[in-house]
């Protein structure tokens, strides 16, 4: 019993090992994962600050198939969390490239997405942006003004919870922009507090709109004189931007050919970027195909190990679990084998013993005779006694039944053997059958001519008898029967 809580208690050490190993190799997987989704989303943000819309989504929306191919029960609970505050960022960031792509409505479902992910503490920055940006997109999408201006308060909460008042003055002028259209003065004073004040020079293109719709032209040429990037990655928007706005100033003015000839050129510099951006859309698009083949075989080589290293362990624990069966199986087998010769043993011992009593009694009964007829030679009229009256006739040491009585104690201890012997030769007789129950105890064969009352010769001949019904190639039949049942 103690062995078999041993071999339990190993057996558990091996599953739990085995437990934690699994556990530490999808945790591992699931790490590997999300730093790769964390690589691809700064690709889609990067791609995004330089105008490259396309490449941006498609960045992020492989950022986001990776996230959400992530289960809960493969990372830690700390990464768990990123990779929720990762998903939110990633919805949000798609939906900045899916607007800059006039997709409004996808774009706002992104946004939506996104805000029950961020956390409205650490978040604060993002969600005043998330829910700013669904109102726009409703407005621009859906036309409802009344709706967007709930998402509009929502977003200034969060952003005086940032402490952002640029987010706040941008908040109003989209605010006033879309929801109070007629909310010109108002639009047009926090647009110059947000480019004198912040920095914000795009503004200035919206300034100058506002001016040219009042007639305002020579204000508004002081207002495009101002217009000019702080940042050089939209230097070309800027560009294009100071070009048509001046366009519409000299129209104005009654300048007609010269805003024309400002058009002619804006359109001419518009069709040399879009054949450039044909010839970069299409080359980016072999790199990507060449760059989305080399990593998805990357991720089938990586598949394909992950497999093999979970069949390795499985055949592995299945060996381990076969090859202490084998030994426990083992173990048992050779513990009944001893446990049956120590029974075999026993037997023998026993029946030597009576064997031995019963030849004293022999002896007596012998002896007895001799004083008896000596006594009657001698002219004495002495009378035999009626048991060794018996024994004159028989001359019986073991009877019918005490050989019965062997033939079943040595079966029973054998788990059956002697009657499989039986049956698998037939042509076995009773006194074949004796002679084979002797051998198996161990009896010489003076024993044997003693209990079956023959003599040596006899039993001679019933060996070779036994040798030739079992298989005649035998040579050592004595030896065949021990063996015989100790191993069926």
């Amino acid at each position: 019993m103690k062995k078999l809580v041993v071999r339990g208690e190993w057996m558990l050490i091996l599953g739990l090992t085995f437990c934690v190993n699994s556990c530490n190799f999808f945790y591992s997987d699931g790490q590997k994962r999300l730093q790769q989704a964390e690589e691809l989303y700064r690709q889609g943000i990067s791609s995004n600050s330089s105008s490259h819309y396309e490449a941006s989504t498609d960045y992020l929306k492989q950022a986001e198939e990776i996230l959400m191919s992530i289960e809960n029960s493969e990372v830690s609970v700390s990464d768990w969390e990123r990779r929720n505050r990762l998903l939110g960022l990633t919805w949000f960031r798609l939906g900045n490239t899916l607007e800059s792509e006039m997709l409004y409505s996808i774009a706002q479902n992104n946004y939506r997405k996104a805000i029950p992910l961020l956390s409205p503490d650490s978040d604060a920055l993002f969600l005043a942006c998330a829910y700013r940006d669904v109102a726009r997109t409703m407005v621009i999408a859906d036309g409802k003004r009344d709706s967007a201006l709930w998402f509009f308060d929502k977003a200034k909460q969060f952003a005086t919870k940032a402490k952002s008042k640029v987010l706040l003055l941008d908040i109003d002028a989209y605010r006033y922009q879309l929801c109070y259209p007629d909310s010109v003065e108002q639009r047009l004073i926090v647009c110059k507090e947000m480019a004198e004040n912040y920095g914000a020079h795009a503004r200035y293109s919206e300034i100058v709109e506002l001016l040219l719709a009042q007639h305002a032209t020579d204000s508004a040429a002081y207002y495009l004189s101002r217009l000019h990037p702080s940042d050089s990655s939209y230097t070309y928007w800027f560009e294009q931007s100071y070009a048509y706005l001046n366009s519409k100033i000299l129209r104005q003015r009654g300048q007609v050919d010269s805003a024309y000839c400002v058009l002619l050129d804006l359109y001419d510099r518009k069709i040399e970027e879009l054949q450039r951006d044909a010839g970069a859309r299409t080359h980016a698009l072999s790199l990507y195909y060449d760059v989305a083949r080399a990593q998805q075989r990357a991720e089938e080589a990586q598949r394909e190990r992950k497999w093999q290293r979970t069949v390795s362990v499985i055949l592995i624990l299945l060996l381990i679990v076969l090859i202490i069966l084998f030994v426990v199986i083992w173990r048992y087998w050779k513990q009944r084998r001893r446990e049956q010769a120590r029974q075999l043993e026993t037997l023998r011992d026993k029946y030597v013993q009576q064997l031995q009593l019963a030849l004293e009694r022999l002896q007596q009964k012998v002896n007895l005779t001799r004083e008896i007829e000596l006594q009657r030679m001698r002219g004495n009229e002495v009378e035999f006694p009626k048991w060794l009256q018996t024994y004159r006739d028989e001359k019986l040491v073991m009877n019918k039944d005490s050989l019965n009585e062997l033939i079943a104690s040595i079966d029973k201890a054998l788990d059956g053997a002697i009657s499989r012997l039986r049956a698998e030769y037939p042509e076995l007789t009773e006194s074949d059958m004796q002679f084979a129950i002797l051998s198996i105890i161990g009896a010489t064969d003076n024993d044997m001519s003693i209990v079956l009352n023959v003599q040596k010769q006899t039993i001679y001949h019933r060996r070779q008898i036994v040798r030739k019904h079992v298989n005649p190639e035998i040579e050592d039949i004595d030896t065949w029967l021990r063996k015989y049942v100790l191993s069926v």
